[in-house]
């Protein structure tokens, strides 16, 4: 532990060095990191203490080898091969269509940076995340009709604000900071769905199922400015310790996904079948206490935003002005289908636009449910149900692909009910869309 803490000692005074350090206030209390040389000389007296308590192999020799040892294993390559191989292609595809394209009404109409290059990240529900980065949640009363930033969960803005703070504390820093945690966090969730789908199918159907999801349509959003990644990362991360009785991690995963989205909360529902149908009648009180824990950051946030405005769910009811209120099933299906008896196939694609997009997302997650359900169980369909179903209901088509993005038990399933020699051809097929979706999202047209 002591050489841990000396290695990230060393590299917080690197990355002060570059940066020039942050200044932050928490109440009444200031801190301020300015200079590398009091990192480093704590970093150089906890080293001498380690050594002279514990004369051993020190961790910057064993720490090599381990990670040689690390990068080795097949689902960190197979994940990291899915991360390269797509995430730097769809930028590339997003940038090019700026020029080739351009942007909906002629101008981007949010910018920080005169950079195309720099402003890239910053696209639709960027620039909410950036301003609670920057200056905090707000909230004005009185009108519900006004667009406010409590709809946005907590920890991606803040993991944005310390991985920024450390680079700099500016707005090139926070950009940079949450590029970091959306491709590292999808990193992460590849990995750990390369084991869910291992631990069931084998190697080759795990490798198939973190391409499909990397390829897919929507998977635009892992490489944005948005909490895709993170939601990813904190259910695929809570289902596999859940899966192996290892209710601790779980719990961690679990509370994370609570404060990551409205939704995140529902994971105690699939989590608590998994506890109750479990072979372990002696950790069920574990299990059940390791379910519980999305309800738990979602009460985190709800007492923050009461202390804020003296509701405590006024997230829930600021969705309004996001276009959000349930209207039922029903009403999104005779919508659509009125829209397509009046105006036909080439009238319905024209008239709503972004909506046939979205549509084909939503096809895809609710078809995909029973199959899901019959092969992986009836939790893993159970957490498709509920990331799905509720948003269509509340929000219609709005966003409905990126929210399919997410539904991870959808691509191992699609892994194993694909032919091999079919497989190229679905991974190609959903990634030449990935490609014309972010050239959409990228010149500001409204598919977010």
């Amino acid at each position: 532990m002591l050489d841990v803490a000396s290695l990230l000692l060393a590299a917080v005074a690197a990355i002060v060095a570059v940066s020039g350090g942050f200044r932050a206030h928490a109440g009444g209390m200031r801190l301020a990191v300015t200079s590398p040389l009091p990192l480093l000389l704590w970093c150089v007296v906890i080293t001498t203490a380690r050594h002279l308590a514990a004369p051993q192999q020190p961790l910057y020799r064993e720490f090599p080898r381990r990670m040689a040892a690390w990068s080795r294993l097949p689902a960190i390559r197979a994940a990291a091969a899915a991360v390269l191989g797509t995430r730097p292609i769809m930028l590339i595809a997003g940038y090019l269509a700026v020029f080739m394209i351009g942007f909906a009404n002629g101008r981007a109409p949010l910018r920080h940076f005169t950079s195309e290059l720099l402003n890239l990240p910053v696209r639709w529900d960027a620039g909410w995340y950036l301003s609670i980065v920057t200056d905090g949640y707000r909230y004005a009363p009185g009108d519900p009709t006004i667009q406010q930033n409590i709809v946005f969960f907590p920890a991606y803005p803040m993991l944005m604000r310390f991985v920024g703070r450390l680079l700099g504390g500016d707005m090139t820093g926070y950009v940079a900071a949450g590029m970091i945690v959306s491709l590292a966090s999808f990193f992460g969730a590849l990995v750990y769905l390369y084991a869910l789908a291992r631990d069931r199918f084998g190697e080759e159907t795990a490798a198939c199922s973190i391409w499909l999801l990397a390829a897919y349509p929507f998977a635009l959003f892992f490489g944005a400015l948005y909490t895709e990644s993170l939601f990813l990362l904190g259910t695929a991360g809570a289902f596999y310790h859940f899966t192996k009785g290892q209710f601790g991690r779980a719990a961690l995963w679990g509370l994370l996904v609570g404060l990551t989205r409205l939704n995140g909360s529902l994971l105690v529902l699939p989590l608590g079948l998994l506890a109750l149908s479990s072979t372990w009648p002696r950790l069920n009180v574990k299990a059940l206490a390791a379910a519980a824990a999305p309800v738990i950051g979602l009460l985190i946030y709800a007492s923050f935003i009461w202390n804020l405005t003296g509701d405590p769910l006024a997230f829930a009811s600021s969705q309004i002005a996001w276009g959000r209120k349930y209207q039922g099933l029903g009403t999104l299906v005779a919508h659509q289908y009125s829209i397509l008896a009046n105006a036909g196939l080439s009238g319905y694609v024209g008239t709503p636009g972004y909506d046939v997009l979205n549509a084909i997302g939503a096809v895809f997650a609710v078809a995909t449910i029973w199959p899901v359900t019959r092969r992986l169980g009836l939790a893993y369909g159970l957490f498709m149900l509920i990331n799905i179903l509720p948003a269509l209901a509340s929000g219609g088509l709005l966003s409905a692909g990126r929210f399919s993005s997410v539904l991870f038990p959808a691509f191992i399933w699609l892994a194993t009910a694909v032919p091999s020699s079919h497989r190229a051809g679905w991974i190609a097929t959903f990634a030449a869309l990935q490609a014309f979706n972010a050239a959409l999202f990228y010149t500001w047209r409204p598919l977010f």
